[in-house]
């Protein structure tokens, strides 16, 4: 359970988030600042900068936090690799969708800006290393270059996924997500 400080921290972080948002999708990239930003978001800007540090970087969604034991349940686990990769993802998809408005301006915003996609490509390939190194780390020490694999795949499958919901005009984005990267057992059986 997070502390009252960590709460109030992240609540900051995602107000920041939005103000980012609304503002660059309302006026572009090029035309919002870090001080409209933080004005925007009742913050000063050393307060942004304590964040961010820099106005592209509060345009991307938070970094994934799995629990301690998550991790160690997914690493234990005896089941199929797939499948327990599922059950570690599901609850970080979960939150993804809740407001579609919003989600739906994050993904334009990042998809009109090459600046934006950079950093975007960066987070999704941090993402994709730190769930190779899980997987590696329960199929054991020769396991590198499959684990690597696996989360390329899963990684894609997630991308895959994220395009369909963002295009849909229902549904939750974990259940086109997950649906996604379960579909990588069978892709190519066609």
């Amino acid at each position: 359970m997070t502390n009252l400080r960590e709460r109030r921290r992240l609540r900051t972080a995602e107000t920041i988030r939005r103000a980012a948002v609304v503002l660059v999708h309302a006026k572009g990239l090029d035309h919002v600042t870090a001080e409209m930003i933080s004005d925007a978001a009742g913050v000063s800007p050393r307060t942004f900068f304590n964040y961010f540090p820099y106005k592209e970087a509060a345009l991307m969604p938070p970094p994934p936090v799995f629990s301690e034991a998550a991790i160690a349940r997914f690493i234990a686990g005896q089941g199929i690799l797939l499948d327990d990769l599922v059950d570690l993802l599901g609850p970080i998809f979960d939150e993804i969708g809740e407001d579609r408005d919003y989600v739906r301006m994050t993904h334009e915003i990042s998809l009109s800006n090459p600046k934006l996609q950079v950093l975007r490509n960066s987070t999704f390939h941090e993402f994709e290393g730190l769930i190779a190194g899980l997987i590696s780390r329960r199929l054991g020490a020769d396991s590198h270059s499959t684990a690597l694999h696996m989360a390329a795949l899963v990684s894609a499958s997630i991308k895959v996924g994220f395009q369909t919901w963002v295009e849909q005009k229902s549904g939750s984005a974990a259940d086109a997500i997950l649906a996604k990267i379960r579909d990588a057992k069978t892709i190519f059986d066609v």
